[in-house]
């Protein structure tokens, strides 16, 4: 029983690793490495009992999403649909567990998981704006949110590519790679490439860092000299990308809730969430060209 007890950081690291099926532990949030994987876990094994697929996992967190963000429209519920958002979130972090737990990870399920985040947004969005109007707010109030959703789908874009595009190259040794054609579907598979062919454009010159990579790589591994360099380069930068996950626009809720303010939020994903962002797309401009340049 010794073995088991994490005693020291590192033992703590591995402990926790192996028994959450983390993708990357040194780059998780600590609300995640603390609340939503320990509860997605509970979660991916009971899930796991009762023989659910990892895609069922994802239908139930949406729905669980868009009722949350439903209950939005009121903000007397405002609190509520908060507290179903944290559970969203765990149903979130439940699926991908049970997917790696069980070799069920597929482009497909990815797809399932982005789909889901995106009407759990909308949600949001469309209730708070009806709540606005409803109150006899301005229908110009209208065209905050489409920025707000605009900016999210942006964020939510880097967020994932450069958490992903890390574990791949730093975590697991491999050159990061598309599985588009792997997908079954072929909805499934046009809505892959639109968002990937989105996400290029977005990500500016960190592609030529990956095909730098994926050039010096054999077999798909990354070289050892590779895989430090990018740890080096970009890890504070991808802790920075952390900022865009779900869980800031969902404590913004939260609190906006409890100071009977929701209408204020779209304006924060806007506004604040912009400028931070174009803070960090310029840094990490300026590491990419510092990595090339050696």
């Amino acid at each position: 029983m010794q073995a088991l007890i994490p005693v020291t950081p590192t033992d703590r690291q591995t402990f926790l690793q192996r028994t959450l099926a983390f993708k990357a532990y040194e780059i998780e949030e600590l609300a995640d490495v603390w609340f939503f994987r320990p509860a997605g876990a509970v979660l991916a094994y009971a899930a796991r009992a009762l023989r659910l697929t990892p895609s069922e996992v994802t239908v139930c967190g949406g729905v669980v999403g868009v009722l949350a963000g439903s209950l939005l429209y009121d903000e007397r519920y405002g609190l509520v649909g908060f507290a179903l958002l944290i559970m969203h979130g765990v149903l979130d972090s439940a699926d991908g567990q049970l997917a790696r737990l069980t070799g069920q990870t597929s482009e497909l399920g990815k797809v399932l998981d982005g789909v889901a985040g995106y009407a759990t947004h909308a949600a949001i969005y469309i209730a708070i704006v009806a709540g606005h109007v409803s109150r006899g707010g301005s229908p110009w109030f209208t065209l905050w949110a489409v920025a707000a959703i605009a900016s999210n789908v942006l964020h939510a874009q880097m967020y994932d590519y450069h958490r992903i595009t890390y574990a791949s190259i730093v975590v697991h040794g491999e050159v990061p790679h598309e599985e588009v054609r792997r997908v079954p579907a072929r909805w499934a598979r046009a809505v892959l490439a639109v968002y990937r062919r989105a996400q290029r454009r977005m990500i500016g010159r960190h592609a030529d860092v990956e095909s730098a990579i994926a050039a010096r790589a054999t077999g798909g591994r990354v070289a050892e000299a590779d895989r430090a360099r990018y740890r080096a380069s970009f890890y504070r930068l991808v802790r920075g990308w952390n900022v865009f996950g779900d869980n800031t626009r969902f404590y913004a809720i939260g609190l906006l809730a409890w100071w009977h303010a929701l209408d204020w939020f779209p304006v924060f994903v806007a506004v604040p969430m912009n400028v931070v962002l174009a803070a960090l797309w310029l840094w990490q401009w300026r590491a990419d060209r510092r990595f090339l340049a050696v």
